[in-house]
């Protein structure tokens, strides 16, 4: 929490894109980087571990309570995140039994590579702003909702 609030979310975000992808400075090198991790098959090399943790992991769960209006907040964070764990839970084994890491670890290089766009091009910085000033730069209509 301390990191969110001083490196903020969408920095955290990228940053974890990038070292999931085996830290490299460029997204084609992030891309390579993570290919030849899945040529090799190996598992997942504590770096990746450590970038997923610091990232990826804690900060779309404050992301999505932090854009969700006060009215819908707790039921959609509750759905959100009840969706995400069930279907990681209930296909990563399966897949990884099905399709082996080789397949498995390329569809994370596009996942990842998917992810970092979307972070950079899509997610606002919320970092030192109140609830309501994030809602109210989401929804400027929200004076008409209410």
């Amino acid at each position: 929490m301390i990191l969110m609030d001083k490196l903020g979310r969408k920095g955290l975000l990228l940053g974890s894109f990038m070292g999931m992808s085996s830290m490299i400075n460029r997204v084609t090198e992030w891309a390579m980087s993570m290919g030849m991790q899945a040529v090799a098959g190996s598992s997942l090399v504590s770096g990746s571990v450590l970038s997923f943790a610091m990232g990826v992991g804690p900060v779309p769960g404050l992301l999505l309570s932090e854009i969700f209006p006060s009215r819908i907040r707790a039921k959609a964070m509750a759905i959100c995140m009840a969706v995400i764990n069930f279907f990681v839970g209930l296909l990563f084994l399966r897949m990884l039994e099905k399709l082996g890491p080789l397949i498995l670890y390329t569809a994370f290089v596009s996942f990842c590579l998917v992810g970092f766009l979307f972070v950079r091009k899509n997610v606002v910085e919320t970092k030192g702003k109140t609830l309501q000033e994030i809602e109210m730069a989401l929804l400027p209509s929200a004076e008409l909702i209410y």
